[in-house]
């Protein structure tokens, strides 16, 4: 479950940060994305786990897609930031965070599978 939701949350916020989002396209290929990567980790146990791998991986898209999208535009949420290099250090700083973030399950994930 922390495996498939951090791994299309972590794609989806970084395809919203690199592509350009006014297409229909952008708004359904992080959701679609997340539901492999959930497909896919969940088709290593049974049947809940596929059903929960691909709900969480479709709400890991969906929780990326939105915070790209407020991170690139902080006015949609009411955000009084107005100069451009806070708003560039806050991509910065979050992405570097989510990244951090994705290592460090993504480690405990293949200890545990080890153990």
């Amino acid at each position: 479950m922390a495996i498939t939701s951090i791994s299309s949350f972590t794609l989806a916020l970084y395809l919203e940060m690199l592509l350009p989002g006014d297409h229909l396209v952008m708004y359904l290929l992080p959701v679609v994305i997340g539901i492999l990567i959930g497909w896919r980790f969940g088709s290593l146990i049974k049947a809940p786990a596929l059903l929960n791998g691909i709900y969480n991986g479709a709400i890991g898209g969906v929780m990326g897609m939105m915070l790209g999208t407020v991170l690139k535009n902080p006015a949609l949420c009411n955000i009084p930031l107005d100069t451009t290099a806070l708003i560039a250090t806050n991509m910065y700083v979050l992405t570097i965070f989510v990244a951090c973030l994705h290592a460090i399950v993504s480690f405990l994930i293949r200890y545990s599978i080890k153990v």
